[in-house]
């Protein structure tokens, strides 16, 4: 933010139903959270707060392949978008919160059903993450996992209609 400040750029804080189309196609829809969602949720009305509740919600779409990234979000958040009819079915999620039991539940993912479940982790922290309770789900409701302490970094790939998902293994 101080970098922000000293170059004089202006600040565009970003919502639900912020549509970004890019020259290839790709089309980046923010999804979450809403202004009300907000100012219910975190004591100013912004994210990055002290105390924040909520995450940018994105989903990336690129013809018939979609991926939904949660940042750091909660359930409520997710939920708030699919009840408002902005996310549905897709093939990939990174999972919110780093696998923590307060980001998914059986609900959003019947909803999302995503082929692919991206966890984004740190070996080792304090916090237990991902929890087994969220990878119990995972499991449960048949979504292939990637984490990035196993695995290392992710990448996927797509062509609008097929898509694959590989990762360069951690030394």
């Amino acid at each position: 933010m101080d970098l922000i400040e000293d170059q004089d750029i202006k600040i565009q804080y970003v919502y639900a139903g912020d549509r970004f189309k890019l020259k290839d196609g790709v089309i980046v829809e923010i999804v979450g959270p809403t202004k009300e969602f907000l100012q219910l949720t975190s004591p100013g009305g912004n994210i990055g707060e002290s105390s924040e509740f909520a995450s940018v919600l994105s989903l990336i779409k690129y013809k018939d392949f979609e991926v939904l990234l949660t940042g750091d979000s909660q359930a409520s958040g997710l939920n708030e978008a699919i009840m408002n009819g902005k996310v549905g079915d897709i093939n990939v999620i990174q999972v919110p919160h780093h696998g923590s039991k307060t980001g998914l539940n059986h609900d959003i993912l019947d909803v999302l059903k995503p082929e692919l479940a991206v966890i984004s982790v740190g070996a080792k922290n304090k916090y237990g993450h991902p929890t087994q309770e969220i990878l119990k789900i995972l499991s449960e409701k048949d979504s292939k996992i990637l984490r990035t302490d196993l695995k290392g970094d992710i990448e996927i790939v797509s062509d609008g209609i097929k898509w694959e998902a590989s990762s360069r293994t951690k030394n």
